[in-house]
């Protein structure tokens, strides 16, 4: 009886103690914490990096950029309507990513040296697993103009796009591609967009770019790119990085 006496005041004495323990409940480790060192600012998993959340990467590949592509490709007669459409498999994460647009040139200068086209795209994203889930249609439109010359040409594009939920981007490029001579061009340009999530957080992305082409032959050519990127997350600090690429094109 004795032992069984002191066995409750034991208790009693660790309830009193837990009691007056100040509580100070954690936030959701899901919502604001990722795989980083500890110096490193707190990002909502919103904006976080490509690599960790998968729509991040997806929003990229947006729909207002589609838009604006469409809206720069100038090969086609005033005013007669083409299309685009993607989709894209994802089995790391389980998606689907599909959509289309529809963009026209709206004009051209007698010269054939100025030329103005408009775009609209729109797109989606399903991920599977127990049920499937769907994202917000992702909407967006664009304008471009293009001005060839004789040895430089000129490409200027701008989008607006709409993600759901109250998550709104805007953006705008520059490019330009000067030939040496009918083997050897420089080419660079300059893009920056602003996501705006729900008035609650903004977040700016940069990139630079400049780079060489070598043309094989009228068809083939080789080219070497060198990117700065830089994302302003405001309050959340900032990231920054370089990027090398080797590419080949062909057209068939």
């Amino acid at each position: 009886m004795v032992k069984m006496a002191l066995l409750l005041c034991l208790a009693a004495w660790c309830l009193a103690l837990g009691a007056a323990a100040p509580h100070n409940p954690q936030p959701p480790l899901q919502a604001w914490s990722r795989d980083s060192p500890s110096e490193d600012p707190l990002v909502p998993s919103f904006a976080q990096d490509d690599r960790v959340e998968p729509l991040v990467r997806e929003r990229r590949q947006t729909a207002g950029l589609n838009a604006e592509s469409l809206a720069l490709r100038h090969d086609n007669p005033v005013g007669e309507p083409f299309h685009g459409t993607h989709v894209n498999v994802d089995e790391g994460t389980n998606s689907l990513h599909y959509g289309g647009g529809v963009g026209a040139v709206l004009g051209k200068s007698p010269d054939g040296r100025h030329s103005l086209g408009a775009a609209t795209y729109g797109q989606q994203s399903v991920f599977g697993g127990d049920k499937l889930s769907f994202t917000h249609p992702n909407l967006g439109v664009g304008v471009g103009y293009r001005y060839n010359g004789d040895k430089t040409s000129v490409a200027l594009g701008a989008h607006a796009q709409s993600f759901g939920g109250g998550v709104s981007e805007k953006g705008a490029s520059l490019n330009l591609e000067h030939r040496l001579n009918d083997r050897h061009s420089l080419f660079g340009g300059i893009s920056r967009s602003n996501t705006d999530y729900s008035g609650l957080f903004s977040r700016t992305d940069t990139d630079a770019k400049l780079g060489y082409r070598y043309n094989i032959n009228d068809r083939t050519s080789l080219s070497l790119t060198g990117t700065h990127s830089n994302s302003d997350l405001g309050p959340f600090g900032s990231r920054s990085g370089q990027t090398f690429r080797l590419g080949f094109g062909s057209n068939f």
